[in-house]
């Protein structure tokens, strides 16, 4: 227990040194306000992204292809979601998002 504290000590410590600390900008607080909506938002601009890219291409690309492509677009949009929750934690810590206070369904 005692080494799971010292990591996490040590963690927010080099955040703190390589400017975690810093005051996040629009896009920050934005992203840690609705990081669902962040996560959707990259998942459309990368499916759109590579619908331009499978228009393009010159070989036909079969059903296989194209849902391993989908499934990718989904778990990057998994992906930037939980960092957008990484977002709002680290916000909390250092005590940038005012919404911490509210604790009700939805808030």
């Amino acid at each position: 227990m005692a080494l799971r504290g010292w990591l996490v000590r040590g963690f927010w410590r080099l955040d703190a040194m390589l400017g975690g600390d810093a005051e996040p900008g629009r896009s920050q607080i934005f992203t840690a306000r609705h990081p669902v909506k962040m996560g959707v938002r990259v998942g459309a601009a990368m499916g759109a992204l590579c619908a331009v890219l499978l228009a393009l291409s010159p070989g036909g690309w079969g059903w296989d292809e194209v849902g391993i492509l989908c499934a990718g677009i989904v778990l990057y949009s998994a992906f930037m979601t939980g960092m957008g929750f990484w977002e709002r934690r680290r916000q909390r810590h250092y005590g940038f998002y005012k919404e911490s206070g509210r604790t009700e369904l939805g808030g």
